[in-house]
């Protein structure tokens, strides 16, 4: 034990510590004297200071940092002391002192909890501390014995409340309350639960309305793909008609006007190609009725007994004359001679029909056709084989499995002229699905395909001779067998030619009959030989079908426009597409008309008398300008900048009097003297001769008004040898001699 001048201190050995005793232990002073110092025999101490004598017992000292108790003594909420009451609303309901549970709700801070410890001692070195569990984790030291809630999160908390003597935890279990703070009705599980479920059936609202959505979107693209559709069959049904509408119509009127006219020499093939169209016509329509059936329920078999290899021979033999038409090879072959067995014979011939008819219509010149029959086993049954194969243009793997839908077509140019219906194949595959049969298909688009048909073989009808046999005769009805080109005559008529791009040949026959005695015609059976035959023979106008095989009448108009040799000729798309879609796309490939089938001879012949009258006034204005001008001019129109690009050669060789014919243009500007010709015949109405004499001409006069040279000297730098004959040339361009030009 040690006297300082900050108080007593105390050592002790066991432990090694130090102890400190200040003013709130009740000593006199925190000074003493060291001499000021006495223990009796008692073992008390006394000690002197400033402030007086300290006296105590050593023994004393242990007891004076002993642990007291400490308990909760009142609670406050705000400036509410809360006490018990027996109401269940009440937050207490037994006094604080025996409570360990508190729940407060969000709305009850700040709350206060003051506490106190059994100790009256009047000098003590205490001081309090809690830790509100799990949130700290270190003691928080008080000034005062209330602890101050201002606001706490939901949940649960552990309260510990203890006491420190010179600053040493007091060794007893700190005092606890547990505090429960209760969630706003807000935060609660059954609030929760509203939520979740106003969020699942939001969720489900949702999900309904997209999946309505959806299902609008798919219905509403269904609908659009079934008014695509209908379009599509409408448009293909359309020109399927409108083409042989076209030539009944004109063919009747050609021939009621040869009747009027007594000239019956055209006659007999005017009424062959009206019944032969009318039979087309009929024949769609009887396909559209099958099929209605077919979809009604209604079909039936007409089942007979018949031998089924002549009949199918005979039917693949009526093709022959239309297969070397367009020089293919067809060739049947069977690997049974007989073969008797139950079938429709007009069902079987609409099969037969559909098939062989495609495979003629997409196998070029050159190809072959092979329709190979046999009797075939499967599964202990019998069955009749028919294959029908070829190497024309195939189909693609993409359009393969939608060959048998009803009004689907392969879309692309070199197809155009099997457009059809799309009901064709479609009709098939039911027939044969109709008799128990099956029909499948191989190809690879360029390759070509291949058909087979496999049909039940059956012996249960009345058996039936060959020649009893009923054929449908509107299933052969086949295009005559025109020429594809026909070459302008050799005579040295001066009416302008008319290329016709067509490929049905009776409507090339009446479009003949339209402008024979106006127009010199040629012809093309497709896009590809009418683009060929338009650079080689440059026409005065052209006529041209939108669907056709291999280039369409969009693809010729947009070749023809883009090309220098062609670009200035007036091109009319035939066409059974009305829609505007198909107008607008024609006239942005750079047709000049736009005739729509049906036609009448008076409409075709009007649309061209406009064509060539404005032909004539674009040429009118050309020469009535000065051909020098043009040069000075920024034009976009191809048959200006044709004539700057003439003009400018011209001038260049202007003094040489050799350079006169259209031999030396041709060479310089890359395209044939005839061509050059009928270019410069069909823009200014003048040969190329007459047209370099021309631009010759317009120099000198514009040299006479400008220089003081004589007018022979200016006949000679024009490449005039004769000054006479200079001007001679100049009185009959300008209808004055060059010696009344005043200057």
């Amino acid at each position: 034990m040690a006297c300082t001048n900050d108080g007593i201190v105390k050592f002790n050995i066991e432990n090694r510590e130090f102890m400190h005793y200040g003013l709130e232990d009740g000593i006199q002073s925190k000074e003493f004297d060291t001499h000021a110092k006495f223990r009796d025999t008692d073992g008390i101490i006394y000690i002197g200071g400033i402030g007086g004598i300290t006296y105590f017992d050593p023994k004393d000292l242990e007891n004076i940092d002993q642990s007291k108790s400490i308990y909760f003594s009142e609670l406050r909420i705000k400036d509410q002391i809360i006490k018990p009451n027996n109401s269940s609303n009440s937050l207490l309901d037994q006094s604080i002192l025996k409570t360990d549970h508190l729940e407060f709700k969000h709305n009850q801070f700040p709350f206060y909890l003051q506490f106190s410890s059994i100790d009256f001692r009047l000098n003590k070195n205490v001081e309090y501390a809690y830790k509100l569990l799990p949130t700290d984790k270190e003691w928080n030291i008080l000034t005062d014995p209330e602890i101050q809630f201002l606001n706490l999160p939901t949940g649960s908390y552990t309260l510990q409340v203890n006491g420190f003597s010179r600053g040493k935890e007091w060794e007893q279990v700190p005092l606890e309350m547990n505090l429960q703070i209760l969630p706003p009705w807000w935060a609660t599980w059954w609030a929760y639960i509203i939520y979740l479920g106003i969020a699942v059936a939001f969720a489900d609202r949702f999900y309904r309305f997209q999946l309505s959505k959806r299902l609008a979107i798919a219905e509403s693209n269904r609908l659009k793909e079934v008014n695509q559709l209908k379009n599509s069959l409408y448009t293909n049904i359309t020109h399927e008609f409108r083409t042989p509408l076209t030539i009944i119509l004109g063919m009747a009127d050609s021939l009621s006007s040869n009747v009027e006219n007594k000239n019956l020499k055209e006659t007999e093939h005017s009424l062959e190609m009206i019944k032969r169209n009318g039979k087309n016509l009929l024949r769609l329509v009887n396909e559209m009725l099958d099929l209605s059936k077919l979809e009604s329920g209604n079909m039936e078999l007409q089942l007979t007994q018949a031998d089924v290899i002549p009949f199918v021979k005979y039917l693949s033999e009526s093709f022959h004359s239309l297969a070397q038409e367009k020089q293919i090879n067809l060739t049947v072959y069977s690997e049974v001679d007989r073969l008797m067995m139950d079938f429709d014979s007009n069902k079987l011939s609409a099969i037969i029909s559909n098939v062989l008819s495609n495979a003629i219509k997409f196998t070029s010149s050159g190809g072959k056709i092979i329709v190979h029959l046999n009797q075939i086993s499967k599964n202990e049954n019998k069955f009749f084989f028919l294959k029908i194969k070829d190497n024309g243009l195939g189909i693609s793997k993409d359009e393969i499995s939608n060959i048998f839908n009803r009004f689907y077509q392969v879309d692309n140019s070199s197809s155009r002229r099997g457009e059809g219906t799309g009901i064709g194949l479609a009709l098939t595959k039911e027939f044969v699905e109709l008799m128990n049969g099956t029909i499948g298909v191989k190809s690879l688009s360029g390759k070509g395909s291949e058909f087979t048909i496999q049909l039940p073989i059956t012996n249960k009808t009345i058996q039936t001779k060959d020649d009893q046999l009923q054929l449908d005769p509107n299933l052969f009805v086949f295009t005559s067998g025109d020429e594809h080109i026909q070459q302008v005559s050799n005579d040295k008529s001066e009416l302008p030619i008319a290329l016709i791009i067509e490929d049905n040949a009776d409507v090339t026959h009446y479009l003949k009959t339209c402008l024979m005695g106006k127009y010199q015609t040629i012809n093309a059976a497709n896009g590809e030989i009418g683009i060929e035959m338009a650079f080689e023979k440059v026409p005065d106008i052209i006529i041209c079908d939108v669907m056709m095989p291999i280039k369409d009448g969009f693809e010729v108009c947009s070749t023809l426009k883009s090309d220098e040799r062609t670009d200035h000729i007036p091109i009319i798309l035939l066409t059974a597409k009305v829609a505007i879609k198909d107008r607008l796309t024609g006239l942005s490939c750079g047709a000049d008309a736009y005739l729509t089938k049906p036609f009448v001879k008076a409409e075709l012949l009007t649309r061209l008398d406009q064509l060539v009258l404005l032909r004539k006034k674009i040429m009118q204005k050309i020469n009535n300008d000065s051909l020098s001008n043009l040069l000075k001019k920024r034009v976009e129109d191809p048959e200006t900048k044709f004539l700057q690009k003439i003009i400018t050669i011209i001038h260049k060789e202007i003094s040489n009097h050799s350079f006169g014919s259209s031999i030396h243009i041709s060479h310089k500007m890359h395209l044939s003297e005839s061509q050059i010709y009928r270019k410069l015949k069909a823009i200014t109405g003048k040969s190329t001769a007459v047209f370099i004499r021309s631009v010759r001409l317009q120099k000198a006069k514009e040299m006479i008004l400008t220089s003081d040279k004589t007018i022979s000297e200016i006949a000679y730098e024009v490449g005039f040898n004769d000054p006479s004959w200079f001007s001679r040339a100049f009185k009959e361009e300008f209808g004055f001699a060059p010696s009344a030009i005043s200057k």
